[in-house]
């Protein structure tokens, strides 16, 4: 079937319109997440331009007396005294821990950077302890989010992570009285996000760092979580018990915590379910031109939304990479329990089972619609449209 000029005007038309907005939705997401990406030295504590550079900037804790700790920045009489509570719902102390090495690090359960990561070593070490018989050294999380994180949250992430309960402790209990252990007795910094500023999933900045305690209450060693070589060299302090730690011979007169995870990457999420939802209401827009019979509109609008899915999709992989990057792990877990859980997996499964041949069946159809092939588009859509705007619509709920 011929188009006249006219129709073949509106065509052009129309699909260098949706071309262009394509394009600046491109646009704009790279400017965004350049924007986002840039080194802010100058950002002052009061810029209330930027919230996501002020949540992450680094934080410096210092000794409150310089003249109260050894050279390596610890207390030489050990670390004060403290009543915690512990999953079981038993009180814990520094007195039960008297007596046998212990490591110390400090996590929160809805965490969305790097302490599953964090968790995940604290539960190699414990299995390395075990074949290697040493009974006598314990393991101690203490969680940074101490409003949240109750005995019983502590319990199931304890669980999830095959924690043994005569081994390894996790402690919560009042916020001031942690986060005043954590700086002034470990001389690590611990910051609460508050107001604006706070994300989810990144309430509370904290140090990756686990702490190496002797059986006299002493911090000894300071290692780094996230490098696979400071964990070995803990390992090997623990249970080859060589003279000195080589950690334990740096100064630590002050902390610094830099931005695990920047702006840019905590706002693709975001990104991504404003891609779907977009998507979403032009495949609904797309279906009503059709019916309506203007299938010059319904072309630019379907060409469109699958732009939009181009996008989401990059947006997805460059994402994961980049968590993956920072934080060592490519996902977030979920921490929801009961029926909130199941549906959200049944959910989840269902988004991305369909969104592999979806990606393919939308390619055939729009593939079919510019050759004309007017039956074979239509009779593949019917199976296309529905598939494509479950998994949109999904994706926006999954984000949720």
């Amino acid at each position: 079937m011929q188009l006249s000029d006219e129709k073949m005007k509106r065509v052009r038309l129309l699909f260098r319109i949706s071309t262009v907005t394509l394009w600046l939705l491109v646009g704009g997401v790279v400017f965004y997440v350049f924007s986002q990406n840039q080194d802010s030295p100058n950002v002052s504590a009061s810029d209330e331009t930027q919230p996501i550079q002020k949540a992450l900037k680094p934080i410096v804790v210092t000794p409150k007396d310089q003249s109260d700790v050894s050279a390596n920045g610890w207390d030489p009489k050990g670390i004060q005294d403290f009543e915690f509570t512990e999953r079981s719902g038993k009180k814990v102390t520094k007195q039960d821990l008297l007596g046998k090495p212990w490591v110390v690090c400090f996590v929160f359960t809805r965490c969305a950077g790097p302490c599953p990561r964090v968790t995940g070593q604290m539960k190699m070490l414990q299995d390395q302890l075990a074949r290697a018989g040493k009974s006598d050294v314990r393991l101690v999380t203490m969680t940074v989010d101490p409003k949240y994180d109750t005995a019983e949250v502590l319990t199931r992430y304890a669980d999830a992570f095959d924690a043994d309960k005569d081994r390894w402790l996790f402690l919560t209990g009042d916020q001031n009285e942690i986060y005043g252990l954590i700086r002034d007795s470990f001389k690590m910094p611990v910051k609460e996000i508050v107001g604006e500023d706070r994300i989810p999933g990144f309430e509370v900045l904290h140090t990756m760092n686990v702490l190496h305690i002797n059986a006299e209450g002493v911090v000894v060693g300071k290692y780094n979580s996230l490098l696979d070589t400071d964990m070995v060299a803990l390992r090997r302090a623990l249970i080859d018990k060589p003279k000195k730690p080589e950690q334990a011979e740096l100064p630590l007169a002050t902390e610094t915590v830099e931005p695990f995870v920047p702006g840019w990457v905590i706002s693709l999420p975001g990104i991504n379910a404003g891609l779907n939802s977009l998507a979403t209401v032009l495949l609904m827009v797309g279906f009503v031109l059709i019916k309506q019979g203007k299938r010059d509109a319904h072309k630019c609008v379907m060409l469109t939304a699958f732009g939009a899915s181009v996008l989401f999709l990059t947006c997805y992989l460059v994402y994961h990479g980049a968590l993956q990057h920072y934080t060592g792990s490519g996902s977030r877990s979920f921490t929801g329990t009961g029926t909130v859980r199941t549906v959200y997996l049944s959910i989840l499964v269902s988004h991305v089972i369909l969104a592999v041949p979806s990606a393919g069946l939308a390619l055939v159809t729009i593939y079919r619609g510019l050759k004309g092939q007017w039956a074979q588009h239509k009779k593949i859509a019917k199976i296309t449209f529905p598939i494509w705007l479950y998994v949109s619509v999904t994706g926006v709920i999954i984000y949720w």
